[in-house]
């Protein structure tokens, strides 16, 4: 039951922060400055962040797998996401290219606990 629970809060925040990031970057692209957008995006990625790496760390400890290069990856692809969140709301030229990025980053961190290359 521990593990599970674990997999929802990780795969919630990992909506979370996908929803949060489509629509900020959708705003950023429009040129709107609407605030309670913005806030919200902020709030539900934070709250998102936290929840993936609670629900990471927690997967780990569970079915004691130390710190595999793999799970490295994937905490790097974390910090990467949530640094995105400041290029998405101070550079909406470059929108579409975020856009993409979050796509690969996403698809990147699915490869690494699915195919566990390392």
């Amino acid at each position: 039951m521990k593990q599970q629970l674990y997999q929802i809060l990780h795969l919630t925040g990992v909506f979370m922060v996908f929803l949060a990031y489509g629509g900020l970057i959708v705003r950023s692209a429009l040129g709107s400055d609407h605030k309670g957008i913005r806030r919200m995006g902020a709030i539900t990625s934070g709250i998102g962040l936290i929840l993936m790496i609670v629900g990471g760390f927690g997967l780990l400890a569970v079915m004691n797998l130390g710190f595999p290069m793999w799970a490295i990856v994937k905490i790097c692809i974390w910090v990467l996401l949530g640094a995105m969140l400041v290029a998405i709301n101070r550079l909406p030229r470059l929108a579409q290219d975020l856009w993409w990025s979050t796509i690969v980053l996403g698809l990147v961190a699915l490869l690494m606990v699915v195919l566990k290359p390392f």
